[in-house]
């Protein structure tokens, strides 16, 4: 025990050790008239580009702060992170998927920026989901950078010829869709099922549209969810392929013309445009009680070691409706901020693009949950039992909302 009291005081002083250098380390800059440098770590790697450019204009616009980015890959971040806290390793600003937000700040890796959000006053204006997920016990530990959400994309030219004059609204009319589409070397609906973030992603729509949540997976709405899917799977109507299918395989199939109707997000629209002959569209997808999706995307955080006051300066700069406008374009995502969604004419106007305004209204947050890795790959194990027939639906599902309280009592 009192091991590890030495240890846990040793590490505060650390901690209030580097906060302290970092402040002087920045005052003596100021003193000698310098840019405070700021560190920023991303994953980027096809939006690198276009995240330099964006850093080059700020640092032209002012001359106050430097931001400098540092790539570190998608799957080291979180371990970087964690190794961070030990040591004086910690950048200034991350930029990390919308679920780990969370998760880093009950770590203590984020700081709370509440204060920040509240004195700016431009919180209001951004998408509720996305938003959302930058809170942790009432308080603000970023804000949403990018994002996008999930919709139901269909093949208009496999709908007219089953007789189908539009694409289904609800689960009732989805089944029924389903099973017309379904023919020779056609599949009428596809998710991806496979044992990955992707599977919770796809499913949880369902399971919000149903009344749920990861909190209640055995819930009667849940379950309903749950028993909705596996009908479908069990019919034929989805291929027993979903179980290793990645949403980039469903949009290969969907290409192909393998399959009539999938749950995918705008980041495959000019894939599928690609084919000139493929004649598709996007909707909400089908609804038990109420028209639902999820949002995916990155938050931008500062960390509670970092240069707040100049990482916030940067920021502010960044969500100027002009840069949220200009950083969604470029890197294939949608804004965050609700007026610039609703008024600027690419996401009004583009064809496809457009149709996923109306479906971001509605996108929710996974968890937001600390536990939420731990959380999601419970989800994807009782996805893959109950597919398989391992598990009753009641039984799997009962399973995992055990594993998971276990998991957030050990917390």
């Amino acid at each position: 025990m009192k091991n590890k009291i030495v240890v846990i005081l040793t590490l505060m002083l650390f901690v209030v050790l580097t906060a302290c250098g970092n402040s002087e380390e920045n005052t003596q800059q100021e003193e000698k008239g310098e840019k405070q440098e700021v560190l920023l770590w991303h994953y980027y790697t096809g939006s690198e580009e276009s995240l330099n450019e964006i850093l080059a204009d700020y640092n032209q616009s002012q001359e106050e702060v430097e931001v400098v980015a540092e790539y570190v890959p998608f799957d080291e971040m979180n371990r970087q992170l964690s190794v961070g806290t030990a040591g004086d390793t910690l950048p200034d600003i991350v930029i990390a998927d919308t679920v780990n937000n969370v998760s880093m700040a009950s770590m203590g890796i984020l700081a709370d920026i509440t204060d920040f959000v509240e004195e700016w006053g431009e919180g209001d204006q951004f998408l509720e989901g996305p938003y959302n997920s930058t809170i942790y016990e009432e308080k603000q530990y970023g804000l949403p950078l990018t994002t996008n959400s999930l919709g139901l994309f269909y093949n208009k030219k496999l709908l007219e010829e089953a007789g189908i004059e539009e694409p289904p609204t609800t689960w009732e009319e989805l089944d029924e869709t389903a099973e017309a589409l379904t023919t020779d070397g056609v599949k009428g609906f596809g998710l991806s099922a496979v044992r990955s973030e992707e599977a919770t992603f796809q499913f949880y729509p369902f399971i919000y549209s149903a009344g749920g949540s990861y909190k209640e997976l055995e819930s009667s709405e849940a379950i309903k969810a749950f028993n909705f899917l596996k009908n479908l799977y069990d019919q034929g109507y989805m291929s027993q392929d979903i179980l290793t299918a990645t949403q980039d395989d469903l949009t290969r199939m969907f290409i192909e013309e393998n399959l009539a109707m999938m749950i995918n997000g705008p980041w495959m629209i000019e894939r599928i445009q690609e084919n000139e002959d493929l004649d598709f569209g996007v909707t909400n997808i089908p609804k038990d009680k109420e028209f639902a999706s999820v949002t995916g995307g990155d938050n931008i955080s500062i960390t509670e070691t970092g240069n707040q006051d100049a990482a916030w300066d940067f920021m502010t700069w960044l969500f100027e409706p002009e840069q949220n406008e200009r950083f969604a374009m470029e890197t294939g995502y949608y804004p965050t901020r609700s007026d610039v969604l609703n008024e600027a004419d690419y996401w009004k106007n583009e064809e496809i693009v457009k149709e996923f305004i109306p479906i971001m209204e509605v996108a929710e947050a996974r968890g937001p949950s600390p536990d939420w890795p731990s959380v999601s790959e419970e989800i994807q194990l009782a996805i893959q039992k109950i597919l398989t027939d391992e598990l009753p639906v009641e039984d799997a599902l009962s399973e995992v909302a055990e594993n998971i309280a276990e998991v957030e009592a050990s917390e």
